[in-house]
């Protein structure tokens, strides 16, 4: 039973997933560990970060979470369902794109819907930092982070590397 709901809640965040795999981080969390209850939101948070750390998209999370669910046909029904479905939408819609090329409604749609892969991706954020921000210490590394990612040129990479340092020395 676990298998056909995987399928299903990772089909449809697939075909929702409008402005990238961040977009579907939300709705995600509400389905695995508010709706279903099959991971808690400090596990959650925990596959978020590991899908950032693998190559590839932040929706390879998907696959811990099945793994999670269902074991290994967990994590090969849930990924095959959040990526299937949309590479699918993709190469239809890229054609059809394509043949627009010189027609005013594309930089329109385009202009238009910036605002809401910012609000979408900013849902996520949200999302992961309810789960991650557990402690006063996770607090204080985000809100650091977070300022020297905005106000400083300095590598992001090597700021996370490093919060990640101290978080680890900080919290064992």
């Amino acid at each position: 039973m676990n298998l056909w709901r995987l399928t299903w809640i990772f089909t449809v965040l697939s075909l929702l997933g409008f402005g990238g795999g961040n977009a579907i981080i939300p709705q995600m969390h509400r389905d695995v560990v508010e709706h279903y209850h099959w991971i808690t939101s400090q596990q959650f948070a925990q596959f978020y970060a590991l899908g950032r750390l693998a190559p590839g998209p932040t929706t390879t999370m998907s696959a811990l979470v099945g793994f999670a669910v269902a074991g290994f046909a967990g994590a090969v029904v849930a990924a095959l369902a959040v990526f299937v479905p949309a590479g699918i939408v993709v190469a239809a819609v890229g054609r059809a794109w394509r043949r627009l090329h010189a027609h005013p409604f594309r930089d329109i749609f385009a202009r238009g819907m910036a605002p809401v892969v910012i609000g979408l991706t900013w849902a996520g954020v949200l999302t992961i930092a309810l789960g991650a921000l557990d402690a006063p210490l996770t607090v204080g590394i985000a809100l650091v982070v977070s300022a020297f990612t905005l106000f400083t040129k300095w590598n992001a990479s090597a700021m996370i590397l490093a919060a990640a340092i101290v978080g680890i020395v900080a919290l064992r």
